[in-house]
């Protein structure tokens, strides 16, 4: 018996504009209440949604699992840069690299937030903790982190299509259109086994076709066109854009 192919549909992942209304609302809310939670819940989504990352791999970061890259070789100098550690199995590991305001996010919480989060086990400065603790200062599960990320979604409007893979499509599909199609760096970054997979949000990004061939052109290239930006498309019949 064979299986069906897999596919992507337009209700499984954010546009562009969704998802910056959400970051938006979420950083808000953070500023607006201050409360732990609201700033524990935008890492959570934050973290999930520019990463790409599987509820399986956030559920194991430690923070010895960040790395951020600094102005200078002072540990108070700016964040340029960042790195996550995420772990696939046991024996798979691989390096995701961080946007820049994820990367700054990120050092935030570690200074201001997270000692004073409660830990079970672990001291704050205890590096191989739980980067999130859930609310029992214990490492997240799998179905304890949906749920989470599932209220918060419901919360601001996603309702049915609320869960932790939405997050992880819109990732590879604003990645996809926001690289340019750069396919090895999104498959690199979904830690995909094979470019096939993440081909499939190829489907909903077109280019303009005539500058992609004047780009093949070295002379052409040199004072033309240049490269245009790609645009978000729904090339799959029956799916609403």
């Amino acid at each position: 018996m064979t299986s069906e192919p897999w596919t992507l549909t337009r209700e499984m992942f954010l546009t562009p504009e969704e998802a910056g209304k959400l970051l938006q609302n979420l950083a808000q809310e953070e500023g607006d209440s201050g409360e732990i939670t609201a700033k524990v819940d935008r890492v959570i989504i934050e973290l999930l949604m520019l990463t790409g990352i599987k509820n399986s791999e956030f559920c194991r970061l430690t923070p010895s699992d960040v790395v951020l890259h600094r102005n200078g070789r002072r540990s108070t100098g700016e964040v340029l840069s960042g790195v996550i550690r995420v772990s696939s199995s046991p024996k798979e590991r691989r390096e995701v690299i961080l946007p820049r305001r994820v990367a700054v996010l990120l050092e935030r919480y570690l200074r201001d937030v997270r000692p004073v989060l409660k830990l079970t086990g672990y001291s704050a400065r205890d590096a191989s903790g739980p980067l999130v603790p859930n609310e029992r200062g214990n490492f997240y599960d799998r179905t304890a982190l949906y749920r989470r990320v599932v209220r918060i979604l419901t919360t601001q409007g996603f309702g049915e299509r609320a869960s932790v893979q939405l997050l992880r499509h819109t990732y590879g599909y604003l990645a996809y259109l926001g690289t340019g199609g750069n396919l090895l760096f999104v498959q690199k970054q979904l830690g995909h086994a094979h470019p096939m997979v993440t081909a499939i949000y190829s489907e909903f990004v077109t280019f303009d076709e005539a500058a992609l061939a004047d780009l093949v052109d070295p002379l052409a290239a040199v004072g033309g066109r240049g490269v245009t930006k790609p645009k978000s498309r729904s090339s799959r019949k029956g799916v609403q854009p």
